[in-house]
């Protein structure tokens, strides 16, 4: 029997995990916190969800909870509910690790904390982090995209680092794009040019767990190479040394 998810949270979050398990293939019943009932009736006209009549409907007939709320929504979130001993919970709460949701929802429930990747709805294969691992959740989740669960917690912070990752190679593509674009080529052709070249590496990479990036790389990049011409200036320059800090600069607002 598939669990009933209840979803507290109506924001993006919500909508991309929503969308990616039915584009997966979940048809379990999924019932929303009608507390943003205009996004809520929105998400299920789209997704075949149910808005609940009200929160205490919504904790009734859920086995599963899943928190898709930013941590200063989550006590507002919470105020009225009181869950019940057999709801499993499942966070998605950025940064608060389980001593804390358990100093407000208590010892009784169940919990697991994900992550998602922003993209899992429209890219198949996307990354779900899951901390700790349970294989019954794992098993409903895997029809959104990619589990990795993890034997610590730390390691399941360090993956929200990773998480990032995307909103920065937007913008690293956005500025490549330009230099194309500025250049003579059209929006689509840079579009194909620079994120499908990066899209490829990515699927390369991918395809050969065994063989180290570097080692891609310099297979490519041999002496009197266009690529090594680039690449031995990107060096000099410690081009990744920005993104080396920014992940420091987000690892370290995560441990505090």
């Amino acid at each position: 029997m598939k669990p009933r998810i209840g979803v507290i949270g109506t924001g993006d979050f919500a909508t991309y995990l929503i969308a990616a398990l039915r584009k997966g293939g979940h048809d379990g019943r999924i019932l929303l916190s009608p507390y943003s009932r205009k996004k809520a009736e929105a998400l299920a006209g789209q997704y075949g969800c149910e808005v609940a009549a009200d929160e205490k409907r919504m904790l009734e007939e859920s086995d599963w909870i899943v928190l898709a709320v930013r941590p200063e929504q989550l006590d507002a979130a919470l105020a009225n509910l009181s869950l019940l001993p057999r709801h499993v919970v499942i966070s998605a709460v950025a940064g608060m690790k389980i001593g804390q949701l358990r100093a407000t929802l208590g010892e009784e429930n169940s919990l697991i904390r994900i992550m998602p990747a922003s993209y899992i709805d429209t890219v198949s294969g996307g990354v779900i982090p899951m901390f700790p691992s349970s294989a019954e959740v794992e098993a409903v989740l895997a029809a959104g995209g990619e589990v990795v669960t993890f034997d610590t917690e730390e390691q399941f912070e360090l993956s929200l680092v990773g998480a990032c990752l995307s909103g920065w190679i937007y913008r690293f593509v956005d500025t490549l794009e330009a230099w194309f674009v500025e250049r003579g080529m059209s929006q689509e052709q840079a579009r194909l040019m620079v994120a499908g070249n990066i899209a490829g590496a990515v699927g390369n990479a991918m395809a050969h767990p065994a063989t180290s990036l570097a080692e891609l790389s310099d297979g490519i990049a041999t002496e009197g190479t266009f690529t090594k011409a680039g690449l031995d200036h990107l060096i000099d320059r410690e081009a990744a040394l920005p993104w080396v800090q920014s992940l420091d600069i987000v690892y370290a607002r995560l441990s505090d």
